[in-house]
């Protein structure tokens, strides 16, 4: 006698069980959501000027400091106060805080500050700038004639109110 051959039985048609997919993909996304560390984002508050604000009334001093792909220049508005050229592909920052607290300490007053940058020098340099004038040292501050309260860094506000703009 031979041998008959098997016939397979007839193929169950494939269910695609979505249930089970949803429940795990539910416990994956909380357990994400939940072990997520959330990034701290500071802001920096910039003081822009409006056009509901009227005539502007001239203050008795406004530093400014241009940012340029050659160097920074610090002014008053009118006349330049000093020429800092780039070292070594840096600006010189340190420099910049030591003569900003130079002229918070004959100005002791003022608090404003004008930024302008350049449109070929990177946006981080902006930054730097702008870091470099709004706060110093505790021992800075006092050797240049002013005092404040330390922030949470330890450091003495300087120039807080910071407008950006173009360089001329």
């Amino acid at each position: 006698m031979g041998l008959m051959p098997r016939r397979k039985p007839p193929a169950k048609p494939v269910e695609l069980m979505l249930v089970p997919m949803i429940d795990i993909f539910s416990v994956m996304i909380t357990f994400l959501l939940m072990t997520a560390v959330f990034s701290r984002i500071s802001i920096i508050q910039l003081d822009l000027p409006s056009a509901a604000g009227g005539a502007p009334t001239e203050p008795a001093f406004r530093l400014e400091v241009m940012v340029r792909k050659e160097g920074l220049e610090l002014t008053n508005g009118r006349d330049t106060i000093a020429a800092l050229p780039v070292e070594n592909g840096a600006y010189p920052l340190k420099q910049l805080t030591l003569l900003a607290a130079n002229l918070k300490g004959q100005h002791v007053e003022v608090d404003t500050a004008s930024v302008l940058m350049a449109p070929d020098v990177a946006y981080d340099h902006l930054v730097q700038v702008m870091d470099a004038i709004r706060s110093t040292d505790a021992t800075t501050a006092a050797s240049n004639g002013f005092t404040g309260t330390p922030d949470e860094r330890g450091r003495i506000s300087m120039f807080p109110k910071i407008a950006v703009g173009d360089a001329p």
